[in-house]
């Protein structure tokens, strides 16, 4: 049974601002960790609102974006609105100046076994070890370009070190708010976007032939990708699974394809 966070009026209410917003962080922590589980949020996000209510006006001020929260709201569009705050509070990047790492290490002999460097847009993932490992199959098939989304870490945490192995001082990536955004501004560049998820319209991943480079979305650990960012793909392709469990760990998952996708074992 996961905990539910929950406080009273006249607990809550006795508590100094600083310790309001403190409360209400930890309870949209406990929402992001538990988002695929429905009755948590149905049960959580009250509280939440209920919080809010009771708060200081300088708390309110704050985290005004939260009276949107409501009960039914999509889960993938829970974690767009609650990202911004537990990014400012957790103080990992300013959304309106994304923080980039530029490696200049694609030599040309590498360039010549990787036939197609793969562009990869990492999409609210939430667990720092799967990033690192990602990370760590980015720099083996020396992947062009890393756009980590949303509630996504930056590689500044042990947790990202002890699985990368220093691989994420040698890869390119940068930071951004919003997927669509990411999506929008690949397509420009006229790379096609590749979605990796177990839809309905997803096809063998290994009927697809990559023949120029291809910019791959991965997606939640707990949700997979957003029907909104689905429907943004130009192909949504699926790993072949045989066994009991119906998907492979996202950064499994993503060594998988990172290998077929950048043309390296697709001759």
């Amino acid at each position: 049974m996961i905990k539910l966070h929950h406080y009273s009026q006249t607990k809550f209410t006795a508590f100094p601002t600083e310790k309001q917003i403190k409360a209400i962080i930890g309870m949209l922590k406990a929402l992001e960790a538990n988002i695929s589980d429905a009755e948590y949020r149905k049960q959580l996000i009250p509280s939440i609102s209920e919080c809010l209510k009771w708060s200081a006006s300088e708390v309110q001020k704050d985290l005004l974006i939260l009276a949107k929260l409501e009960t039914d709201t999509n889960p993938h569009d829970v974690i767009k609105l609650i990202t911004p705050i537990l990014r400012i509070y957790k103080q990992h990047y300013n959304e309106n100046d994304p923080e980039i790492y530029r490696f200049d290490g694609l030599d040309k002999e590498t360039l010549q076994n990787v036939p197609y460097p793969l562009h990869v847009i990492v999409d609210n993932l939430r667990s720092a070890y799967n990033l690192g490992s990602i990370f760590r199959t980015a720099e083996c098939v020396k992947a062009a370009h890393l756009y980590l989304c949303g509630i996504t870490p930056i590689p500044s945490g042990s947790e990202i070190q002890k699985s990368s192995m220093g691989t994420e001082e040698h890869v390119n990536y940068s930071v951004y708010a919003d997927t669509e955004d990411v999506i929008k501004m690949i397509k420009e560049k006229g790379i096609p976007v590749i979605a990796l998820e177990t839809a309905s319209n997803a096809r063998n991943i290994f009927d697809y032939k990559p023949a120029a480079p291809v910019a791959v979305i991965l997606g939640n650990e707990a949700l997979g990708i957003d029907e909104k960012i689905l429907l943004l793909a130009d192909e949504v392709l699926y790993i072949p699974i045989y066994g009991w469990k119906n998907s492979l760990n996202v950064s499994n998952a993503f060594a998988v394809a990172a290998y077929w996708l950048s043309g390296i074992v697709s001759k």
